[in-house]
């Protein structure tokens, strides 16, 4: 490290530099599992490998590259995270007896920022951005006279996130296609160094949300662009501007880079939760989120896909499934209007019970402007189990009188 806070560039990494990193961290790190997923190969058209990083200690791939750099330096440090960098720096610098103090944007997730500061660090939240969080944490560094962690402008994190793929060909050396997310580009530089170097043949595919997409701006331009904003879901890489190290691995060795939408990475969330009981936070859950969509054509292909990490907000995954179930025909939710009387709530009620449907919440309203006089509002939300064509329920309803308002989700 150049003058204690800036990254060393007087040598590349290399895949010597990722060998070295694993030399350190296969101790402290989980072996995490490569597991074949059936559901996302159906759906992809080819056979596809999910890495699963968010089984890894501090719920992603983070400890790795911040392992490697704190054990090398032995000093405390400070570092900006939007939360899983945060992690990592806070639960390697405990396991080696040192401090931390990590800026995380005020936007982070509260379920990183609380396990960041069970991990040991100091949190400080300043910032509406990852951007602002580098800056303000950088200003303090060079204050404090402590040393700066970047979350990826440094070749040591970056050769320590390389580890993964090390042990992707421990596992399979015969892939054709890896795909791997994109914030700022460590984590696919030190995975794109060590496959290239040691020979592999394959294509390496880094995938960015389509309103965080700076990485594929930057390799379009030759050079770091700086986004004027970012606008995703996925905290894990809704980073402005990837570093002019970054951007030169991946001009040597990212073959495609593709993006995908916050409603894409809903659903590759959703499917993963539902047919793989897997638990993937937006961005570990974007490779999965381009295989689905077709961004990359895998049929007939083996494929790895990184998972790379499971640190979800609990809100946030639970509107994410809400929507899903909605927008697949799982549930629906209906309003109509009945006379202001018991018996005609109880009709409702025999009529979803006949049809298998289950009620979810239910909701009355007396006033507003679709409601007369002697009259009341019903909104019920309904899961549905049996296999009665929903189509019956209008007929049914308006035989029993019953005026249907407004029906959200399933396809009538």
């Amino acid at each position: 490290m150049k003058g204690g806070t800036s990254p060393d560039y007087s040598e590349t990494v290399t895949w010597k530099d990722v060998e070295e990193a694993y030399d350190r961290v296969k101790g402290v790190i989980k072996n995490t599992p490569i597991e074949r997923s059936s559901s996302i190969s159906d759906l992809s058209g080819g056979e596809v490998y999910l890495k699963l990083e968010n089984l890894q200690k501090g719920g992603s791939f983070k400890i790795r590259g911040a392992y490697n750099l704190i054990s090398r330096i032995k000093k405390d440090v400070v570092a900006a995270s939007a939360g899983n960098h945060a992690q990592g720096v806070a639960l390697a610098s405990s396991m080696l007896g040192l401090k931390s103090l990590v800026v995380m944007p005020q936007f982070a997730p509260p379920v990183k920022m609380i396990a960041t500061q069970r991990y040991g660090g100091e949190v400080l939240l300043y910032g509406n951005t990852f951007d602002e969080a580098t800056e303000r944490a950088k200003k303090i560094a060079k204050e404090e006279g402590k040393i700066f962690a970047h979350a990826f402008d440094n070749r040591y994190v970056v050769a320590g996130q390389g580890t993964i793929s090390m042990e992707i060909l421990d596992e399979m050396d015969d892939f054709d296609y890896i795909l791997v997310p994109i914030g700022g580009g460590g984590l696919i530089g030190g995975i794109a160094t060590y496959l290239k170097e040691r020979g592999y043949k394959g294509k390496i595919i880094g995938v960015e949300a389509e309103n965080a997409a700076a990485m594929k701006q930057s390799l379009k331009e030759g050079k770091p662009v700086k986004l004027d904003s970012v606008d995703t879901i996925a905290d894990g890489i809704a980073v402005k501007s990837p570093s002019e190290f970054t951007v030169s691995i991946a001009k040597r060795y990212v073959d495609q880079i593709v993006t995908v939408s916050d409603e894409e990475i809903s659903y590759a969330m959703f499917t993963l939760l539902e047919r793989g009981k897997i638990v993937a936070e937006p961005a570990g859950a974007a490779s999965v989120a381009a295989l689905i969509k077709g961004k990359v054509n895998v049929k007939g292909k083996k494929v790895v896909a990184l998972i790379s990490g499971g640190n979800v907000d609990m809100p946030l995954l639970s509107q994410i499934i809400e929507k899903n179930l909605l927008e697949n025909g799982r549930e629906f939710i209906i309003s109509f209007i009945v006379n202001n009387v018991p018996s005609e709530m109880k009709k409702a009620i025999e009529l979803f019970a006949e049809m298998k449907l289950n009620v979810e919440e239910l909701h009355t309203e007396l006033f507003g402007e679709d409601i007369g006089v002697g009259k009341q509002k019903i909104t019920a939300k309904l899961k549905i189990y049996g296999h009665e064509p929903l189509t019956k329920i209008r007929k049914t309803f308006t035989s029993l009188g019953f005026r249907i308002v407004s029906i959200r989700g399933a396809k009538f």
